[in-house]
């Protein structure tokens, strides 16, 4: 099997389209860290999903290979999807024949796993924000028997920040944490009011006077 791989900064996802992936071993991309309320902010769509089906084809300049993924809604925590309702993911990189186009920074879907996703775009033909940073398996704790969230797989990328911390400290949380409380969580920042910002307030002006002139200024007459 021909494995191509190809690298890029995390910016130029929303351009993916547009991309030519070249068959050159390429380093990891650098993809910017992103925290959840950036996430939350930047997606259309948050959803419980269950991966049922991938299929990877060329595009129609037959320059990259595009992988479309079929998502079942389990519960939708922003964007209002019904439950069965189907998403469709579009997405560079997959196998055609015995070529494999690999994208460093993009996760990868496997049929029959259950997954938090976060999408931007339409729901037949999202895309998934902060590239590997928007798909993060859930599964269950043979112990407790609760569904946790997993830390999103790398996809062999290097995430990087744009404010200073910790050189030990990672660029998003690495441990499982319970289902529900991520709910809760997305949930809440969902309700949150946008922030606005203020407009700059007018000076005020005296009763009776015009606009451009100061108190006490005549306006015209006799001087």
């Amino acid at each position: 099997m021909r494995v191509m791989r190809a690298s890029f900064v995390a910016g130029a996802l929303s351009a993916f389209g547009l991309l030519t992936l070249s068959p050159t071993r390429a380093d990891a991309s650098l993809v910017l860290a992103l925290d959840l309320p950036t996430m939350v902010t930047r997606a259309d769509r948050v959803a419980v999903v269950d991966v049922v089906s991938v299929k990877s084809d060329w595009d129609a300049r037959h320059e990259q290979i595009l992988s479309t993924v079929d998502l079942m809604v389990v519960e939708s925590w922003k964007g209002g999807d019904a439950p069965a309702s189907h998403l469709t993911v579009v997405q560079p990189g997959g196998t055609v024949g015995d070529l494999t186009q690999t994208v460093h920074g993009i996760t990868r879907f496997v049929p029959g796993e259950r997954a938090v996703v976060f999408l931007a775009g339409r729901a037949e033909r999202a895309s998934v924000v902060g590239m590997a940073q928007g798909k993060r398996l859930v599964r269950r704790d043979t112990a407790s028997g609760k569904l946790f969230v997993h830390a999103p797989d790398k996809a062999g990328a290097t995430f990087i920040r744009t404010t200073p911390a910790s050189a030990t400290a990672p660029v998003f949380e690495m441990h499982a944490r319970p289902l529900d409380d991520l709910r809760a969580d997305v949930r809440n920042l969902v309700a949150k009011p946008p922030t606005t910002t203020p407009s700059p307030t007018k000076p005020s002006q005296a009763p009776g006077s015009l606009p451009g002139t100061k108190n006490g200024t005549p306006t015209g007459g006799a001087r």
